[in-house]
């Protein structure tokens, strides 16, 4: 999705702003690269672009000579986490607070 300088010039109305020529040439410019960015992080939460935006981050900054080992974080939680179910941390109730 995109927008011209007229979509612009008329949202800025709506908006009882007053541009000049070269604001609404900056503010389409900065509204079409916010559209784009949009687009791509929708294509991430849909899973299309998942792949590839996952792949240049995967085990970055791990240092396998690092004591200890890797950086657990660059794995799921479920590896490092004391008890994680369907996705969630569990933790225990607060002091005073039973499960019923």
């Amino acid at each position: 999705m995109t927008v011209d300088r007229t979509e612009v010039a008329r949202i800025a109305g709506l908006a009882r702003l007053r541009l000049e020529a070269d604001e609404v040439d900056r503010l389409t410019g900065d509204v079409n690269r916010i559209l784009e960015y949009v687009d791509r992080l929708r294509g991430a939460a849909d899973g299309r672009d998942r792949a590839e935006a996952a792949e240049p981050h995967a085990g970055e900054g791990a240092r396998q000579d690092a004591p200890g080992g890797p950086d657990p974080l660059t794995s799921g939680p479920g590896t490092f986490a004391p008890s994680f179910e369907q996705g969630f941390f569990v933790v225990p109730p607060p002091p005073g607070v039973t499960a019923e």
